[in-house]
């Protein structure tokens, strides 16, 4: 396992005054004692402390008898032809070199076991972290996606809006011609009347002579079934010219703007039809308001 060489324990440094690292994190530790002098100084320490370890253990010397069934035990593998009797051999350099070993080995493992509690605890930390990180990004997501349905629902109804503003701005640009086309001087009327008794609606036509435009004002009109719309006619001794079509609320009130094919004052009679949505190329039988020109 690698190390961050910005901030090794203790226990890393003392398993490498030991020389127990493997090569990946004996590297990091010697980029940070090159880097720094606080850590080279706490490594002299630690290997001085190393050095003594052999001494740390009291020497202790064989009992006698020990000692003389060794030495009998070496005279008796040996052949018998020599004549001159083996030298005994230094009996304290084993009992000092055993425990020196086992103190190092000692050693070793207290400070494998300190680093593996480190290890744990590092890995229990980062669980810890990852959990966190896991519960966060869910908490992120569900913001997410409630942000993005209510960005969803903010831009219908932002398009909503846009469509509403258009058709008023429309509608506001032409009661603004109507109001001006009516009231300009020279302007011509006339009435349209029902063409049926029973029937209380009206309109009004306001013309110049000489121009092709035309403004009708209606009132009165019944709201037609589905499918159905109203239609407007210019007509002469030869033809008859479609104004427009158009349909009213529950108000009956409806203004259209005609633009004709030539004068309007060319015409000798105006009339209002009931025709099928998307209006007709004649006029149908069921006319509702009639006038002359």
């Amino acid at each position: 396992m690698h190390t961050d060489t910005s901030d090794t324990p203790d226990s890393q440094l003392e398993a490498y005054a030991l020389g127990a690292l493997d090569a990946a994190d004996r590297a990091a530790v010697e980029q940070q004692l090159a880097e720094s002098p606080e850590r080279r100084a706490e490594l002299r320490r630690l290997r001085e402390v190393v050095a003594m370890l052999p001494y740390a253990v009291a020497l202790a010397d064989p009992p006698a008898d020990v000692r003389e069934r060794l030495f009998d035990r070496i005279a008796a593998s040996r052949p018998a032809a020599p004549a001159r009797p083996a030298a005994p051999a230094p009996a304290r350099r084993p009992s000092r070199l055993m425990p020196a070993a086992m103190a190092i080995l000692a050693a070793l493992l207290i400070a494998l076991g300190g680093l593996t509690m480190s290890l744990g605890s590092q890995v229990a930390g980062l669980d810890r972290s990852n959990r966190q990180l896991v519960d966060t990004l869910g908490q992120m997501q569900q913001i997410l996606a409630q942000t993005q349905g209510q960005q969803g629902e903010l831009a219908a109804q932002l398009a909503t809006s846009r469509e509403e503003i258009r058709s008023l701005s429309a509608r506001l640009r032409e009661d603004q011609y109507v109001i001006s086309f009516v009231s300009a001087p020279g302007v011509a009327t006339r009435d349209l009347s029902a063409a049926s008794a029973s029937l209380l609606a009206r309109g009004e036509m306001y013309m110049y002579p000489g121009e092709a435009s035309a403004v009708v004002i209606f009132s009165g009109l019944p709201a037609l079934a589905p499918g159905q719309v109203y239609q407007f006619w210019l007509a002469d001794e030869s033809s008859q010219v479609a104004g427009g079509t158009f349909a009213v609320d529950e108000t009956g009130l409806a203004t259209l703007v005609v633009e004709a094919p030539r004068e309007v004052n060319a015409f000798r009679q105006v009339m209002l039809t009931v025709e099928p949505t998307g209006g007709s190329v004649h006029p149908g039988q069921q006319v509702v308001l009639q006038g002359s020109l």
